[in-house]
């Protein structure tokens, strides 16, 4: 059995250095995705849309610093501007799974991770001054 890589979701645009290698060569992103390609990361297919981005492109990659080689390696052959987000399957996790992922969040966002961690209701108040 083959094992399955984790998904990445790039989106993309072209730079102005891109915008020039596009029109002098049309196949310059399906080019640029094959040269890249490693043993540990690989760009799967992409998509030109309307919008904030030019470009959409699915990738797998074994691990982050694998899918960030991929990431930075077409970037510079193709000229984009890419923003890589880790895809997972909605309803791959368990109820406990989701509720750690969200400790883990607040966690590293200073939140309350917890109902014995919440503040008593009246501490988002403004001091009264002295007398």
């Amino acid at each position: 059995m083959v094992p399955i890589m984790p998904l990445y979701v790039m989106l993309a645009n072209f730079t102005e250095r891109g915008r020039s290698m596009a029109q002098e060569n049309p196949n310059l992103l399906g080019e640029a995705a094959t040269s890249v390609e490693t043993m540990s990361s690989k760009v799967l297919t992409q998509y030109a849309v309307l919008g904030r981005y030019d470009f959409v492109i699915i990738t797998e990659a074994a691990d982050n610093q694998s899918v960030v080689r991929l990431s930075l390696d077409l970037a510079n052959q193709a000229g984009l501007n890419i923003e890589t987000l880790p895809a997972l399957p909605i309803g791959v996790l368990s109820d406990e799974e989701h509720l750690s992922l969200l400790r883990d969040a607040a966690v590293a966002m200073n939140l309350p991770a917890g109902p014995d961690e919440t503040p008593e209701p009246d501490d988002w108040r403004i001091p009264d001054e002295p007398d």
